[in-house]
C-alpha cells in the first residue's frame, strides 16, 4: 500500500525558512512567497543550482520523517492493529461455549511517535533583492540571490552609505561639542571609503577579468582603480563620473588617508597627490559636514555607475 505524505516546513518568527546547500553545506534562509515562482534554488555562496528539495536542512529532514512516521502510525498501523484486535475478539466470542476457549487481552499503551522539532538558525544579513524581490538572509554580507542569482552588492552598498548619512544627521545634536562633531564626520568619511572597498572586494571576486586581484585594496586607491578600469572596460572612473567629481573623490580619499594614518595632518604624500593644497602642509585638514555629505553622495553614485557598466557587459 503506497502512502504519499506532504509535510510543510514551519518558517521562523519572521517568515523565513532555512536552506542548506548540498554542495558546500552552507546555511541561508529565504522567505517563500516573495521573489520568483520557481522550484529552482541557487546557493548564494557557491552557486550550486538545484530543486528546492535539494536544499532541505538535516533538521528539516528529521522533522519531516517524524511527521511522516506519525501519519503512518495513525493512518496505517493503528487501523491494522484495531482490525487485528477485532479479529481476536471475534475468535474469543466464537470459542466461548466450546471445549477449547480462547481468551484475548488486548490492553496496551498507545504508541506515541515524538516529533523532532527544530528552530531555524540566526544569520547576519537580511536582503530584499532589487531584481526579483526575493527576501533572503545569509552569513557574511555579499551573496547572490537564491532566485535570480543576481549579486546583492548594490543593495548592501546603498544601505551602508545610508547608515553613514545617518551618522552625519547626529551632528545637529552635538553642536556644543566640536570634538565629537569632528569624530562623527571622520567616522562617516571612513565608513564611506570602507563601504566602497567592501563593494570592490565583492566585485573583484565575481569579476576577476575586470578587477585584478592585485592590488588587494584596489577600491581604496581611486587612481589605481581608474587605470584598471580603463584597461579592462575602456572607461576610467574619471570617464564614468566626470573629471571634476573624480578630482573631488581623489582629494577625499587622501583626506581619509591622513586621518587614518596621521591624525588628519596634511603630509608630503598628500601634497604630491593634491598639489593645489600645498599651502596646508603641516596643518590639520578641517572636515565640514557639507563636504562629507557630498562625498557620500559621490561615492554612492560612483559605485552605482560601476555596477551599471558591469550589468551592460554581462
Amino acid at each position: 500500500m503506497d502512502m504519499r505524505i506532504e509535510v510543510g516546513l514551519p518558517p521562523d518568527e519572521h517568515g523565513f525558512t532555512g536552506r542548506e546547500c548540498s554542495h558546500c553545506k552552507k546555511y541561508f534562509k529565504v522567505k517563500f512567497g516573495t521573489g520568483l515562482h520557481t522550484p529552482i534554488c541557487n546557493c548564494p555562496y557557491c552557486g550550486f543550482r538545484g530543486n528546492h528539495n535539494e536544499f532541505d536542512t538535516e533538521d528539516q529532514i528529521e522533522y519531516a520523517k517524524s511527521i511522516a512516521l506519525r501519519k503512518v502510525m495513525e493512518e496505517m498501523i493503528e487501523p491494522m492493529l484495531q482490525e487485528l484486535e477485532h479479529s481476536f475478539k471475534e475468535l474469543e466470542r466464537a470459542t466461548r461455549s466450546g471445549f477449547i476457549q480462547i481468551k484475548v487481552d488486548t490492553q496496551c499503551s498507545p504508541i506515541i511517535v515524538p516529533l523532532n522539532r527544530y528552530q531555524e538558525k540566526e544569520v547576519e544579513t537580511y536582503v530584499k533583492c532589487d531584481h526579483c524581490s526575493l527576501e533572503f538572509a545569509v552569513y557574511g554580507v555579499f551573496a547572490n540571490c537564491p532566485d535570480c542569482n543576481t549579486l546583492n552588492a548594490s543593495i548592501v552598498f546603498r544601505k551602508s552609505i545610508e547608515v553613514a548619512h545617518k551618522r552625519i544627521s547626529l551632528l545637529k545634536s552635538t553642536e556644543k561639542d566640536p570634538e565629537l562633531q569632528n569624530a562623527i564626520m571622520e567616522d562617516a568619511l571612513s565608513s564611506g571609503v570602507s563601504s566602497f572597498d567592501a563593494l570592490g572586494k565583492a566585485l573583484q571576486q565575481h569579476y576577476p577579468k575586470i578587477f585584478p586581484e592585485t592590488p588587494k585594496n584596489l577600491f581604496q586607491n581611486i587612481e589605481a582603480l581608474s587605470k584598471s578600469m580603463s584597461k579592462s572596460v575602456d572607461k576610467s572612473v574619471s570617464d564614468i563620473i566626470g573629471r571634476e567629481d573624480f578630482g573631488f573623490l581623489l582629494k577625499m580619499f587622501q583626506v581619509r588617508h591622513v586621518y587614518e594614518d596621521n591624525m588628519g595632518v596634511i603630509d608630503d604624500d598628500f601634497i604630491r597627490k593634491i598639489p593645489y593644497l600645498a599651502h596646508l602642509r603641516g596643518r590639520k585638514y578641517q572636515l565640514r559636514q557639507e563636504e562629507i555629505e557630498k562625498f557620500l553622495n559621490a561615492i554612492l553614485e560612483t559605485g552605482n555607475k560601476i555596477l551599471e557598466i558591469l550589468e551592460s557587459i554581462k
